[in-house]
């Protein structure tokens, strides 16, 4: 049985919604973390980022000169003997929803053990969270925007499933995911039903797709399909919602941030990576693009993953990565705040 790590217990979470114990919440309060074996911007510190700035290159824009400025230095030093969460419990630091098994698996399958619904559950403003593992990522920090404001957070994300209206090519069983596209029609149709006053829709850049020729889609051609694709799917969601956001996939780390601190305890900066590598300022471009053309808002949260040169692996006393790719349910909920800002941002 994994453990809840800075959860409130369930019985108020599902039964009072928006009621909260002190006693029952750890230092990052209500955050839907869960940490466990069954599953698949801190503050400065000693180690890691030194803070948060505004980051898509290796420089920052300024403020009132109009030139760029260089993103400051990462500090190097040993991994802190505090890491939240502990490098041993990294690789299993899910989002709650995993745990619930709300979470759809490449093969389509799901047995909730849960209603897959948090927040305030008697809240009449729903919002959801839609699309694959990287956008479910985001979910300790968007149940704290929910928990802050009375709202209602469904949860409908699929693994390996782009939100993009593609065939989405699944190298693990070496063909198109018909499961992934059944899920992802019967999701669209029941946010369409649904009608939720926000739908934060997020996915991994690291997607693979189809031609009409049956061959595996490169470069353009690619990036091409999925700009098609996406265009559909939030046109959809545009007509369903009253607001629809696309939060933008966050920098990625050139190894397993976990085995690379365990092999380099006295030395975060082995673990950090490039710019350069961890950002894909192209595509962060192309994301923005097609939010813009369905008339769906954008955030980029590239600066609060990667405020510093190179990217951090620790920021803080939190590990921010548990992979290559998907941020640690810790990490996230430390940026709660920092999305219900840039959700006020984008929604005035």
């Amino acid at each position: 049985m994994a453990v809840l790590f800075g959860v409130v217990s369930r019985r108020y979470v599902r039964a009072a919604g928006a009621l909260v114990l002190a006693a029952a919440i750890a230092p990052f309060g209500a955050s839907g973390i869960a940490r466990g074996s069954n599953d698949q911007a801190g503050a400065p510190g000693p180690s890691g980022a030194p803070g948060p700035s505004a980051a898509l290159s290796s420089t920052a824009p300024s403020r009132g000169t109009g030139s760029p400025q260089p993103l400051p230095a990462t500090r190097d030093g040993p991994v802190p003997t505090d890491l939240q969460p502990a490098l041993a419990d990294a690789a299993r630091n899910y989002p709650l929803p995993y745990l619930d098994h709300c979470h759809v698996e490449q093969n389509g399958r799901s047995s909730p053990t849960a209603s897959c619904l948090y927040g305030d559950l008697a809240s009449s403003t729903t919002i959801v969270l839609f699309g694959d593992s990287h956008a479910l990522s985001w979910f300790p920090a968007v149940l704290q925007v929910a928990n802050s404001r009375g709202w209602r957070l469904q949860v409908l994300t699929m693994s390996a499933c782009s939100p993009a209206d593609i065939p989405n090519w699944n190298a693990n069983y070496g063909r198109v995911s018909t499961e992934c596209t059944a899920w992802r029609n019967r999701t669209l149709k029941l946010i369409e039903t649904e009608k939720p006053a926000i739908v934060l829709v997020g996915g991994t850049r690291g997607f693979a797709t189809m031609g009409s020729t049956g061959a595996i889609l490169v470069g353009e051609a690619r990036t091409r399909a999925w700009q098609a694709g996406m265009k559909r799917t939030l046109d959809r969601l545009v007509g369903a919602a009253a607001t629809v956001i696309v939060i933008a996939d966050v920098p990625l780390s050139t190894q397993d941030p976990p085995a690379c601190l365990a092999a380099h305890p006295t030395s975060v900066l082995a673990c950090a990576t490039p710019v350069s590598a961890a950002v894909n300022t192209t595509w962060r471009a192309v994301e923005e693009g097609e939010a813009a053309a369905s008339l769906a808002r954008f955030v980029d949260p590239t600066s609060w993953v990667c405020p510093s040169r190179p990217c951090p692996a620790v920021i803080g006393h939190v590990l921010v990565l548990r992979n290559s790719g998907h941020l640690t349910a810790v990490f996230a909920a430390t940026l709660g705040s920092r999305l219900n800002a840039a959700i006020t941002a984008v929604t005035r």
